[in-house]
């Protein structure tokens, strides 16, 4: 009996011991567990589902001058959605893609310049301009966010996540994308802002075949971001902090080229988290000199994308 209560004591003893290191000394965490196993964490937090694109058609096509923009319509868990697909119409046989994410505020038309927004999202066509290939899809739920907090807590309640659902959503794209007969699959790249920023670093944390990253205006910590002021309810994903930090989900890039960059003022991302991310995250890329890039600009929540074509086509 004596035997069996010590024994039971030392296994408590060792549990509490674990997870406390495990909460607490997250950006050790990279360094203890094989990135597989951590990939195969991150995807039961986020519930990823595998589903492909159904009954996709091409709505209209545009011949813009040094690109013809396609209007996608097809079917993806039941729901209707849209892409738009950028091609450069004097391209190498196989070239370089990116899958380009709005974030909040901000929609696909914005992101491939049919609109002007305040945000200056217009990455989509910076890229196709640049000679990439660019498909720019609209995110699910998105553009209402009382209807997306509604759905986000319902699917909360039955144990699964808005953002999972979103990244299962664009890994379905991203196969698209790759299967595409005038796309290089080992030359696709992912870039997002706000949301879409969101949504790149978890996508390329699952999904290795995404091999050049930006995120813009989404870096930080979750404790000195969404735990320090209500966001928008995609943010929160259940037990994500038994998983890790902000900057443990990003060290699934590495070594993987990631371009990082935020504002001085951004309310939803404070700098002081930005730097503490950041600080995390250099700890995954050393010994690979010059593939981690991150850069404060002066200003708020919008994207800034200085240097952000020249990384790409480094890289791609």
């Amino acid at each position: 009996m004596r035997k069996r209560l010590v024994v039971l004591v030392l296994c408590l003893v060792s549990f509490v011991g674990g997870w406390s290191l495990h909460y607490f000394c997250q950006p050790l965490q990279s360094s203890l567990k094989v990135k597989t196993v951590q990939r195969w964490e991150l995807k039961k937090k986020l519930k990823l589902v595998d589903r492909g694109l159904s009954d996709l058609t091409i709505m209209e096509e545009k011949d813009m001058g040094s690109y013809t923009r396609r209007l996608l319509r097809f079917r993806w868990q039941g729901f209707s959605h849209e892409a738009y697909l950028l091609v450069p119409n004097q391209q190498e046989e196989k070239t370089a893609a990116i899958l380009a994410i709005h974030g909040h505020h901000t929609t696909k038309e914005d992101v491939v310049g049919i609109r002007r927004s305040r945000f200056g999202v217009d990455f989509g066509l910076r890229f196709v301009k640049s000679g990439f290939c660019v498909l720019a899809p609209d995110i699910p739920f998105s553009g209402d966010l009382a209807v997306e907090d509604h759905v986000a807590l319902n699917l909360i309640m039955t144990g699964a996540n808005l953002t999972g659902m979103r990244v299962s959503y664009l890994q379905a794209l991203l196969e698209y994308l790759c299967s595409l007969t005038f796309v290089d699959p080992k030359r696709v790249g992912c870039a997002g802002w706000s949301m879409g920023g969101g949504l790149a670093m978890y996508l390329s944390a699952v999904a290795t075949r995404v091999k050049v990253v930006a995120i813009s205006c989404y870096f930080g910590t979750y404790r000195d971001t969404s735990m320090r002021r209500r966001q928008s309810t995609d943010n929160y994903i259940p037990g994500i902090l038994i998983f890790g930090e902000m900057a443990d989900v990003a060290c699934l890039i590495a070594p993987r080229p990631l371009f990082i960059e935020g504002g001085d003022r951004d309310p939803e991302f404070p700098l002081a988290a930005f730097k503490k991310g950041i600080a995390d995250l250099q700890k995954c890329y050393e010994g690979y000199p010059g593939r981690l890039k991150w850069t404060i600009f002066q200003g708020g929540h919008k994207f800034y994308g200085d240097g952000i074509i020249e990384w790409f086509k480094r890289w791609l």
